[in-house]
């Protein structure tokens, strides 16, 4: 099964690389106005920003889209911005595809030293998946920084033993490029060397903070810090939002709501379903810290599913955002060889679903709302799956991985 997923991303590759390059890329190289995606945001934030430091973040801005990221990201865009936009997409698309890269092998250095091997056939055929799925190709479409963000994580994860220091640098700038991997700081409460690598982040945020202020003044983070409350009690209803709040809040709307993007797809989230999200976030992660305090050889599906479900809980958890289930999706992948049938066909299903950009309009019309979100949520749900299956069968996942490896 895992060659067939492998026969899938080869084929995946061929269109995604024709489209990136011919109907994103030289595009936009030949004409900044060609086509839209959330590069522009950044990019034109910085043009902005180097002209009037107060003008970073707008009031007129979409409340889900321009730019919300912490202050200190603005810098490497200042410094993307002083080329062509075309130009700078395609050094940040080339940046993009090398951070997963880099993630993949760290996390292949880590596994190892975790007692699982894999060999390279397999280790091939897992990295075409990866760099062919959905949420890579979507990140790399639309000019996203989530790789970076992965990058950060999975350095977190796989250094924190070995050398906290640097862990905690790569976490403190996670954290001041896009404020989700903050949320791995929980991860402190399963052992004393990743609480040391927490403390380091803490410190190293600090001190980054202070050697931006020639750049990003602290009226910067006041702005911030301003707009974000205003972002935060909102999500997006149209399906490339993969989101947990997204799905449920879907629930209440026609599906011709949630399948176009008209400009209307803010909505606040519901009391409820704020509940259902604190609810879900918390047990799972309560669920993560027993079973990695239980069993420390768990640890490595334990970080793999914390990292997984930052895009689950995020209210904006686009299809490009589901870049961090990767280093999930790669243990799974291991684990599916030696998995029963079941279990196996159903990573095999997961992983799949994965493969298809999120937000692609289906011939699904005639399914009956409910069904259509469903399907339309595939992101979310297959990602909630493999958690569930790292977490409540991480033993026999573990037992599997490690037989299948040996």
């Amino acid at each position: 099964m895992l060659w067939i997923l492998a026969s899938v991303a080869i084929a995946l590759l061929f269109y995604e690389i024709w489209t990136l390059l011919f109907s994103v890329l030289a595009p936009l190289v030949a004409n900044p106005a060609a086509l839209q995606t959330d590069f522009h945001y950044y990019y034109d934030a910085a043009v902005r920003y180097s002209a009037d430091h107060s003008r970073l973040y707008l009031a007129s801005d979409d409340v889900i889209a321009g730019f919300t990221y912490p202050p200190p990201a603005i810098i490497p865009f200042l410094l993307l911005s002083q080329l062509p936009l075309g130009v700078a997409l395609a050094v940040m698309t080339l940046a993009s595809y090398a951070a997963i890269i880099a993630s993949v092998e760290l996390w292949w250095s880590y596994l190892r030293r975790q007692g699982i091997t894999v060999d390279r056939v397999t280790r091939v055929a897992v990295l075409l998946i990866v760099i062919a799925s959905g949420p890579a190709y979507m990140n790399a479409i639309f000019g996203q920084v989530n790789a970076f963000v992965l990058l950060s994580a999975v350095a977190f994860v796989t250094m924190a033993a070995t050398t906290p220091s640097v862990a905690g640098i790569a976490l403190a700038a996670g954290t001041w490029l896009k404020i989700y991997p903050a949320f791995l700081v929980l991860t402190g409460g399963w052992n004393i060397k990743t609480r040391r690598a927490v403390g380091f982040a803490v410190v190293a945020a600090m001190v980054m903070a202070i050697a931006a202020l020639p750049f990003v003044p602290i009226a910067s983070y006041e702005s911030f810090l301003t707009t974000l409350p205003r972002r935060a009690g909102i999500t997006a209803i149209h399906i490339t939002n993969q989101s947990l709040v997204a799905f449920l809040e879907r629930f209440r709307y026609a599906p011709e709501l949630f399948l176009n993007w008209t400009g209307h797809e803010a909505v606040a989230v519901t009391s409820s379903v704020r509940a259902i999200q604190a609810l879900f976030a918390i047990g799972m992660a309560a669920a993560l810290w027993l079973r990695s305090r239980k069993n420390p050889a768990t640890f490595p599906a334990s970080a793999a599913s914390m990292i997984a479900l930052v895009a689950v809980i995020a209210p904006l958890g686009w299809g490009h955002t589901y870049v961090l289930v990767l280093p999930l999706v790669i243990l799974q992948l291991i684990a599916m060889r030696g998995a029963s049938r079941p279990m196996a066909i159903t990573i095999f299903l997961c992983v799949m679903a994965m493969m298809i950009p999120a937000g692609r309009h289906l011939p699904i019309d005639s399914m009956p709302a409910w069904l259509q979100n469903a399907v339309y949520s595939r992101y979310l749900l297959a990602t909630v799956a493999l958690i569930l299956i790292s977490t409540f069968a991480v033993d026999r996942s573990t037992k599997s991985t490690r037989a299948a490896s040996a």
